[in-house]
């Protein structure tokens, strides 16, 4: 498996007892485990959250509508952010 180095900031108290607890040739392993663990998590929370907002738009046309509204809008601004300026609409 490909690794990436990234650099982390800890605070000195949790720096201490994480070099105390954990033997240095097996810091990187415990790190990448607890990272993996967090973000499943992270992504386990935002599928339930997502189904829960399907099922709500599903009971609820309203809202079904009011998220095709928004989703109408995502990219909007995105032109500058691409070196592209949009030209302003004249009336």
């Amino acid at each position: 498996m490909a690794t990436q180095q990234i650099l982390i900031r800890l605070p000195e108290e949790v720096a201490a007892k994480f070099k105390a607890a954990v033997p240095a040739r097996q810091r990187n392993k415990f790190v990448a485990e607890l990272v993996a663990t967090a973000v499943a998590r992270h992504e386990d929370e935002l599928a339930k959250i997502a189904d829960a907002v399907t099922k709500e738009e599903k009971r609820n046309p309203k809202i079904a509508q009011e998220t095709r509204d928004w989703e109408a809008t995502v990219g909007d601004g995105l032109e500058e952010k691409h070196g592209t300026h949009a030209k302003p609409k004249t009336r």
